[in-house]
């Protein structure tokens, strides 16, 4: 019975080691937009992908969101991406405001930054936001 677990043992260290479950775990947690109007919590969802829910936001934000058609942003899904290596995932955003799903890379840049660019029209639009990690 030892014999069995300890390759397991030595396999899941292994993992929880790697840089992709280092990156994973940089990415998990809160998450300010750059203007800290809107606050995310992103965490494991549907197996290997990411989520991004919106936890707070500002009455301002809320508006913005209402004017797009969003009339509940507290609790929306804004990403939804899945690991593509490197400290790079790949998905789709929501943007409340305009009520698009488009197109998402998302780049963590350190322990507390990351990037999110969103791209619509087969990629001829697009703009980037650099988000700060707050827990």
């Amino acid at each position: 019975m030892m014999k069995r677990l300890v390759p397991h043992a030595l396999l899941a260290a292994a993992v929880l080691a790697s840089p992709a479950a280092a990156q994973s775990s940089d990415f998990e947690g809160h998450w300010a937009n750059p203007k800290h109007s809107t606050i995310v919590n992103v965490s494991r969802c549907d197996g290997d992908y990411y989520c991004a829910v919106v936890l707070k936001a500002s009455a301002k934000a809320q508006a913005n969101a209402r004017k797009g058609g969003t009339m509940h942003f507290i609790g929306t899904q804004i990403l939804r991406v899945h690991s593509a290596g490197d400290g790079m995932f790949k998905g789709t955003a929501f943007d409340p405001e305009s009520n698009m799903r488009v197109s998402a890379t998302v780049k963590v840049l350190g322990p507390g930054e990351m990037e999110i660019k969103g791209c619509a029209l087969l990629g001829l639009v697009c703009q980037a936001q650099r988000w700060t990690k707050v827990s």
